[in-house]
């Protein structure tokens, strides 16, 4: 379902209007620990709401997400110190306006302290809009370019998936000077899609590269015979496929029918565990595409527990969107261990620290609070391949060609953001 920027708008002022009325007055304090005049230990029950989509075009992105937090609370035993932990998983239908009802339930009625998730750059928005109006954390965890931005960012925003723009930028050389000049992109016709392009326009151009089009597509698409014809026209090196999840899984098949991937080359912006494994390895074969994890990544120990954990969990290896959720479950419950997890302690206690997370050493950068990350850059590898280039015979999609290390310099400037450093 598309998800306009007029009804985000809409759902946006709808937020604002509910809060001003009060309508969050008795969740402001949902924080506030459970102690007794005697000196006992906090026991402050810790809830954590997951708003994300189950359903829709993203829904793997979604389950994955839910996969993620419950892993989480399942390695914390239930039970953080002395405080009783859990998760509440929303659906959002990847619409605002559920978003937005979702955010506010999990609130006002089931008194969460903390929200997280999500599967869309629309929806990430008005979860943020509820949390910054409610004075509760928000731990974005899909791509987007706003979120942790003014006027957005709130006093206790976070984003730990990349901004739009950083895997571009960290890529956008390589990609111009080592693979390919000339590419023609596919874009999904909503807030990451226009934030992706406006990325790509600037940065693929400034690298040497020709940045065609766009040719916009609606979120959902399923048949792409109108589409394929006009990126074949373009006469392109490679053809960006910006459109992501189901969307992007029936582009690759219907591409291999129509024999795109014999005239240029196919590079997938995002990529993720969960849709690899739904589409399996003929439509990926000679693919490229941008990643944030790598399950097979054996550089960290924190990384191999999260990995061997989640198979053994759910059978599979995880993905990003697993990891972004998982990780803002554990930085929150960082804090609760430290005491420090009301919203001001518990900005101080992560901005500006790197931490062992499920992907690695990520460093919060404290202006903003953007999560800074590495960017792998892979190629969809034929079965008979899976073991020897993919680590694994059954689950060896993909093989990495390029790492990228994590580096602010990714990132626009604080300063360029109106903000201090």
């Amino acid at each position: 379902m598309h998800v306009s920027q007029a009804s985000w708008a809409a759902a946006v002022r709808r937020v604002a209007a509910a809060l001003a009325a009060g309508a969050l007055a008795t969740a402001c304090g949902v924080s506030s620990g459970q102690q007794s005049s005697g000196g006992n230990a906090d026991t402050t029950p810790i809830k954590i709401g997951v708003v994300t989509g189950l359903t829709g075009p993203y829904a793997n992105l979604g389950q994955a997400q839910a996969n993620g937090a419950n892993l989480a609370i399942k390695q914390l035993g239930g039970k953080v110190g002395s405080h009783p932990i859990s998760v509440i998983v929303r659906d959002d239908t990847i619409n605002a306006t559920k978003a937005e009802t979702q955010a506010r339930d999990l609130i006002q009625a089931q008194g969460v302290q903390v929200l997280t998730g999500c599967v869309s750059a629309a929806t990430t928005l008005v979860i943020n809009q509820v949390a910054k109006q409610a004075g509760v954390p928000y731990i974005g965890t899909c791509q987007t370019e706003k979120v942790n931005r003014p006027p957005d960012l709130g006093p206790y925003t976070f984003h730990i998936a990349p901004a739009t723009s950083y895997d571009i930028k960290a890529t956008a050389q390589w990609s111009a000077q080592t693979l390919w000049k000339k590419g023609v992109f596919l874009e999904p016709d909503y807030a990451w899609g226009h934030e992706q392009w406006d990325a790509y326009s600037k940065n693929f151009a400034a690298a040497g590269g020709q940045a065609q089009g766009p040719i916009w597509a609606p979120l959902g698409n399923t048949d792409w015979s109108s589409y394929i014809p006009k990126i074949q026209a373009s006469n392109a090196d490679f053809v960006m496929v910006g459109v992501g999840g189901r969307d992007a899984e029936s582009f690759l098949k219907q591409a291999k029918q129509f024999g795109l991937d014999r005239q240029m080359k196919i590079f997938t912006y995002l990529a993720d565990f969960a849709f690899d494994q739904e589409m399996g390895f003929d439509p990926l074969q000679g693919t490229y595409a941008l990643q944030n994890f790598v399950w097979t990544d054996n550089s960290n120990a924190a990384v191999q527990k999260f990995v061997k954990d989640y198979q053994a969990q759910f059978k599979t290896p995880p993905g990003s969107y697993s990891a972004y959720v998982y990780n803002a479950v554990m930085m929150y419950a960082d804090a609760v261990r430290a005491n420090q997890y009301k919203p001001d302690q518990f900005v101080q206690h992560v901005s500006g620290k790197t931490l062992d997370l499920a992907g690695g050493k990520v460093t919060i950068r404290k202006c903003d609070r953007q999560a800074i990350l590495p960017v792998w850059a892979t190629l969809g590898v034929s079965q008979s391949e899976a073991a020897s280039k993919g680590g694994s015979a059954q689950f060896g999609y993909r093989q990495v060609v390029k790492t990228f290390p994590a580096s602010e310099s990714n990132l626009p400037t604080c300063a360029a953001e109106g903000l201090s450093s």
